[in-house]
């Protein structure tokens, strides 16, 4: 059974429980709070809201892997992340975000409200509320 994703909202679907790093931070401790956590990003905190927030995700850290000019062990977050990143508010539909992060080509995005982080919407999290236990194997 599917779930009408066109009546929710993204503060229905994200994830309140995000970790954040500092850009400054050793590239190294964000790898072990993902690692640890067992999750795909962490928001960056850049402190300064006119700057917004950044993303680190798996797919910067393993591109970064493969280019000799980055040493991982004294590379901080701030070098490695993505920013600008979209940001998502949480009263907006979820078709409208769902077709922002596509145009974007992003697979998950911070939710921010007056310059405060509220959580974390992904794609997993709309396919799970869309499609539920019937696209368990």
């Amino acid at each position: 059974m599917m779930n009408d994703p066109k009546n929710t909202v993204v503060s229905q679907l994200m994830m309140t429980k995000v970790r954040c790093v500092s850009p400054d931070d050793q590239l190294q401790l964000a790898v072990r709070i993902m690692e640890e956590a067992k999750i795909t990003c962490v928001i960056v905190d850049l402190k300064d809201p006119s700057r917004g927030y950044g993303i680190l995700t798996q797919k910067d850290v393993i591109g970064m892997l493969f280019d000799d000019i980055v040493d991982f062990e004294s590379t901080t977050v701030e070098e490695v992340m993505s920013h600008p990143c979209l940001a998502l508010a949480p009263q907006w539909s979820l078709e409208t975000a769902v077709a922002c992060m596509r145009m974007m080509g992003v697979r998950r995005a911070p939710v921010v409200e007056a310059g405060k982080l509220l959580g974390l919407l992904s794609f997993t999290d709309v396919f799970r509320h869309s499609f539920g236990d019937s696209a368990a194997p």
